[in-house]
This record gives C-alpha cells, sequence and structure tokens, in this order.
C-alpha cells in the first residue's frame, strides 16, 4: 500500500546541486578505478623484467597479458548480471578484495603457467569492480552531469598505470619486479575497510524495491537536505520496465542493433587499446630505448587518454555519434605514424600521445555513453556485457601482437596492424549514427559539455 508522497529518485538526483554526499561517492570510486588501472597494467611493467630473468622471448607474453584481460571479460559479464539482482556495492567492495588478493599471489609465481592463471583469476575481479564502478557513477550523477562525471571518473584507470609507469622503472631496477604486485595488492586492500564504512548503495537500484524506503530517505536527504524525505514515502524511478538482470532485454523494444553496434565499437576499440598498452614498453626496447623510457610510452598513451576524454566528451556533445567516428579516425592514423616515424623518442611519443588522446579518449565517451543508454534494471547487464565483449577485444589484441612479432616481423609493422580496429570503430558509430537518425531510438542519449558540479 502506497503512503506518503510518490517520489521520482532520479528527479530528485537531477534537480539537486551536486552535494557533498555525491562527491564522497565519486572519490570513492575514483580511488577504486586508480587501484583497478594500477593492477591492468602491472602485467606490462613487469613482462621485460620477468622476460629477462626467466629467458623468455617477449612474444611468450601475449597469452599472459590475455589471461588477465579474458577475467575482466568474465567478471565484467557475471558481476553486472548480478548487480542487478544484488546490488552494486558490495560487488565493488568483493571485486577490490579478490583483485588486491590475487595480484599479490601474482608475486609468487615461480613459473609461466602458475603466472598465466594467477593473472586469469586476478582479472575477474578486475573486471568485476570496473562494471560495478561505472554502474555507481552513473547513478549518482545528475543528467546533465552524467557523461561529463562518467568519463572524468573513469580517469582514474588511465591514471592508475600513468603513476605506476613513472613508478614501475626505479621500483623495478631497485627491489625486482615482484614490488609491482606488492604495491598493486597492498593499496586496495588498505581501501577495503573505507569502502564497507563509507560506499552507499546505488539510490535508483534501492527505488526498484519497496523494502528500502528508509535507505532511500536518508540518502535523497543527504542529497537534497533542502527537502523532506520520510520512510513512508513511496520511492520509484521513471524508466522502462524491464526484467532485472535480463540479457533478452538488450535486444528488444528497439535496443537489439544499437547494442550490438556498441558492442562492436568497445570489442575493436579494446583491441587496439591492449595491444598498444601491453606491447609498448616491449616494443620500444626493441627499438633500443631503455627500460625507463621504454615504460614512459605506456604512461604517454594513458595520460594522453586522460586529457583527450574531456576533450572528445566536449567536442562532441552535438552530433555525438558522426563526431566520436571522427576521433577514432584521426587516432588510427596517429597509431600508424607510430610505426612510420623511425626510432627516435620524441617523433615516437607525440605519435602515441595523439593516439591515446583519440582513440582511448573517444573509447571512454563511448563507455559513458552507453551507462546512460540502459534503465536501471538492466544497467548493470548492459554495462557488463559491453565491458565484456570489449574486453574479449582487448584480449585478442595482446595476442594479435605476439602473432605478429613471432613472425619475425618488424615492430613497426604491428602499428600498422593496429590502426585497423579504430577505423572499424568508426564505421559502426557512423552505422548506429545512420539508424538513429532514421528511426527514434527507444532512450536518446547525448553527451553534455558540463560546467563543473556545484
Amino acid at each position: 500500500m502506497e503512503t506518503g508522497n510518490r517520489i521520482d529518485v532520479a528527479a530528485v538526483i537531477d534537480g539537486a546541486k551536486f552535494s557533498a554526499f555525491q562527491w564522497r561517492v565519486f572519490i570513492l570510486l575514483f580511488i577504486v578505478i586508480i587501484f583497478d588501472g594500477y593492477d591492468t597494467q602491472a602485467i606490462a611493467f613487469v613482462a621485460p623484467a620477468i622476460s629477462a630473468q626467466w629467458k623468455l622471448p617477449a612474444a611468450a607474453f601475449g597469452p599472459i597479458f590475455s589471461a588477465g584481460l579474458a577475467g575482466t571479460v568474465l567478471g565484467a559479464i557475471s558481476f553486472g548480471m548480478l548487480a542487478d539482482r544484488i546490488g552494486r556495492r558490495w560487488l565493488v567492495i568483493m571485486s577490490v578484495v579478490m583483485f588486491g588478493c590475487l595480484t599479490w599471489v601474482c608475486s609468487l609465481a615461480d613459473s609461466y603457467t602458475e603466472l598465466l592463471v594467477y593473472r586469469l583469476l586476478a582479472g575477474i575481479g578486475l573486471g568485476g569492480a570496473l562494471v560495478n564502478f561505472l554502474a555507481l557513477a552513473s547513478e549518482y550523477a545528475p543528467e546533465r552531469l552524467r557523461n561529463t562525471v562518467v568519463t572524468m571518473s573513469m580517469w582514474g584507470f588511465p591514471l592508475g598505470a600513468v603513476i605506476g609507469g613513472l613508478f614501475a622503472g626505479p621500483m623495478i631496477e631497485h627491489y625486482g619486479w615482484k614490488s609491482i604486485f606488492y604495491l598493486g595488492a597492498l593499496l586496495p586492500l588498505l581501501c577495503v575497510p573505507v569502502l564497507i564504512g563509507l560506499m552507499p548503495e546505488s539510490v535508483r537500484y534501492l527505488a526498484l524495491s519497496p523494502r528500502h524506503r528508509a535507505k532511500i530517505a536518508i540518502v535523497l536527504s543527504k542529497i537534497d537536505p533542502q527537502r523532506g524525505f520520510r520512510p513512508d514515502d513511496t520511492y520509484f524511478v521513471a524508466e522502462p520496465s524491464t526484467r532485472r538482470g535480463s540479457v533478452i532485454a538488450l535486444f528488444r523494444n528497439g535496443f537489439g542493433w544499437p547494442t550490438v553496434l556498441l558492442w562492436f565499437t568497445l570489442f575493436a576499440s579494446l583491441v587496439m587499446t591492449y595491444c598498444l598498452i601491453n606491447w609498448i614498453p616491449s616494443l620500444l626496447r626493441q627499438v633500443g630505448m631503455p627500460i625507463r623510457q621504454a615504460v614512459l610510452g605506456t604512461v604517454m598513451i594513458n595520460f594522453a587518454a586522460i586529457i583527450g576524454s574531456l576533450v572528445v566528451v566536449r567536442f562532441a556533445k552535438r552530433r555525438t555519434l558522426t563526431r566520436l567516428a571522427g576521433a577514432y579516425v584521426i587516432g588510427a592514423a596517429a597509431v600508424a605514424g607510430i610505426g612510420l616515424v623511425g626510432n627516435q623518442w620524441l617523433p615516437i611519443m607525440t605519435c602515441i600521445f595523439f593516439a591515446g588522446f583519440f582513440v582511448i579518449g573517444a573509447q571512454l565517451a563511448v563507455t559513458a555513453y552507453i551507462t546512460g543508454y540502459y534503465p536501471t534494471t538492466i544497467r548493470g547487464t548492459g554495462v557488463g556485457w559491453a565491458q565484456g565483449v570489449g574486453r574479449f577485444g582487448s584480449l585478442i589484441g595482446p595476442l594479435a601482437g605476439g602473432a605478429v612479432l613471432s613472425m619475425s616481423a618488424q615492430p613497426s609493422q604491428m602499428f600498422l596492424y593496429c590502426a585497423i580496429p579504430p577505423l572499424a570503430a568508426a564505421l559502426a558509430l557512423l552505422a548506429l549514427a545512420r539508424l538513429t537518425a532514421r528511426r527514434s531510438m527507444p532512450m536518446q542519449v547525448t553527451l553534455r559539455a558540463s560546467p563543473p558540479p556545484q
């Protein structure tokens, strides 16, 4: 029986000023995604050192890179669907515990097979943390700021790789490659008690059940203290009603072709991204750069992604899909350029910068687009499957790079091949743009250039 007022939770979030409570949520999520980015990239930092110690060819690390990424596919899909059934909060915490512990276990590996298995298991936690981070960030952000906030929150992922890259060279030289994994385990595990004490459940998710009225009233009172919210009010979210966690719902009511095209976009984008970020240190070593400069290649591409994502989001506030496609085309040219400029440090780093700026910048913008596309009942599933399919591309990328190297090809040839996937992503976005122009979408989602949160 309904009592009190009927209150649209989404309308409250959209109408209120950006509160200190929401800042707290995003800061916690930002910290989590920094750790996720660091631990995801950790294997690329240590690969040259392990290769030298274990006397392995560089191409042998392709399966190890892909094992961790295969784990993120499993984690994104399974934890995303589970989140629509049991909520986001505890899955974020459980994922952090999982990838923190298993990153430490990676330091115990004494053989190629052990390291491969441990990276696979750690990847499950990394993927689960990412998809629930995206759902929580989207559901606590007002619509006017959602894409900007989600994109800025995702800066933590490349920032984690940047921080790791800056310290990886000196740490490996002074303390050995295992120190990279020690740090990647310690920081997330120290964060767990903070998450348990301060991380809230998604208020939009809580609104799907009448059992959580008291919790919702408390959360909304923190978001908008000027209004009175009571446990006897009726809370809801005005969205299409679908079965929670239903994969089939991703292909009904007009979602089908857009879902496929968005999946393909992330898949193609991540093929290139993870081929580059995993192989750049080893490839730069092969052209004669010392390990400190080689690792800085990964730092550069991730740093450029941080800047590029905000610029691309703002540039794509109108004609979103076609402009994102254009960013991918420019990025493809920059990727090809890495293999064409020779072995001089400055030209190589310049091309790496523009590759990260346009390709990964557009990729983060597409991810933000997806988080706002699906309703709350299937948001975790939609984001999880998009990330899962995309991460399958990230699994293929390092393997493809290893295959190119195993054929004794020049390192420059790999960069020419890496220019193909972003061109494919651009074509998928252009097809989606044409589709949206021909018929009305079930939910129109646009990227907005927003002022800073108030």
